[in-house]
């Protein structure tokens, strides 16, 4: 039988907001940890003298109330936030701040709340969506203007990820459990995949299998699998050629509500409204390792490119980061 023994968080590696933390990054050369949350700020974290001596850095704020998530560019060059208000209506916007330092720079404002944002791997392109919307809409990353909508997902869509490659895009959606109308709606999420080969994006494949909805999407460093959390609990490995899932993780007692893949492919992270952060084989879906440390639901996890540190946020307030082959040598299997 496989035994998972419990992983604790790196002494020293602990980091706050003061209100829920929903988004982390790493910057491409590991050096940088960024987080973003529902007291507005985003937050710069140095690593270079090693996760536990993580030293506060640099504070930015947008005009939002609250961050919903954060990225680098693929370059790492900008820190990218996405944040949420409340001007007489609901609005997303996304602020871009030179790494270095140097004042914001708005790149665009939409009416609607928006949730989700990622880049294109070439830089160019920033795709976001909104769980008030039922549509992806693409920018020009450099100037903000709108180059296309995707249309057609079939629930709001919460999450959104390119390939690697840059050749596909994923849209998770669905209906939250609370907020479903059972006469009007469908109970079942769904993960699409655009395929961004051609002179326009073309609906590629359907993957449908979580109840209710898919919260958070990821693709493997290949592309040859993508990976879904749902409102439903569950974890979903699908392949990518077959549109079926490989292998379905089992035993978060929560919302799934964030996921990725480790640099090399072989592991899935996975954050849940159970208050733990787990760690999977992505080549079976069996549980290496469970991570806790959290006091609330975790909304964000992301390897550190090296592979080497997961970092987690949560509703407690908190970012956290773990040694990953530490957290890996407490998983023995009998």
């Amino acid at each position: 039988m496989a035994l998972t023994m419990e992983a604790k968080p790196l002494r020293g590696g602990l980091a706050r907001h003061s209100d829920v933390v929903t988004s982390v990054a790493f910057s491409p050369d590991g050096g940088t940890l960024v987080s973003g949350g529902w007291d507005g700020q985003i937050k710069l974290w140095d690593l270079r003298n090693g996760p536990t001596g993580m030293k506060l850095e640099r504070v930015l704020r947008g005009v939002w109330d609250e961050v919903e998530a954060v990225a680098f560019s693929p370059d790492g060059s900008l820190v990218a936030g996405l944040g949420t208000g409340w001007d007489g209506e609901p609005f997303g916007a996304v602020t871009l701040w030179n790494r270095e330092g140097g004042r914001g720079r708005r790149l665009l404002r939409t009416p609607g709340k928006v949730d989700a944002m990622a880049f294109s791997p070439d830089g160019l392109t920033l795709a976001t969506a909104g769980g008030e919307g039922r549509t992806v809409t693409l920018w020009n990353a450099a100037t903000g203007a709108e180059r296309m909508r995707l249309p057609e997902h079939s629930a709001p869509v919460w999450s959104v990820e390119f390939s690697r490659d840059g050749t596909m895009l994923a849209a998770g959606s669905g209906v939250v459990p609370a907020m479903v109308d059972p006469a009007i709606e469908d109970r079942i999420g769904e993960v699409k995949i655009w395929d961004l080969t051609g002179a326009e994006p073309t609906p590629r494949v359907r993957l449908i299998g979580h109840e209710y909805g898919t919260a958070a999407v990821t693709f493997s460093p290949d592309g040859a699998t993508v990976a879904s959390g749902g409102f439903d609990r569950g974890v979903k490995l699908w392949d990518v050629a077959r549109g079926v899932p490989r292998a379905e993780p089992e035993g978060h007692k929560g919302w799934v509500a964030a996921l990725a893949f480790s640099p090399d492919g072989s592991l899935l992270a996975t954050g849940s409204h159970d208050q733990t952060v787990r760690l999977w084989d992505a080549a079976d879906g069996r549980c290496r390792a469970i991570l806790r440390g959290h006091t609330g639901n975790v909304y964000s996890v992301a390897f550190s490119p090296d592979g080497r540190l997961l970092a987690s946020g949560s509703l407690d307030g908190a970012v956290r980061l773990w040694d990953v082959d530490q957290s890996m040598g407490a998983g023995l299997d009998l």
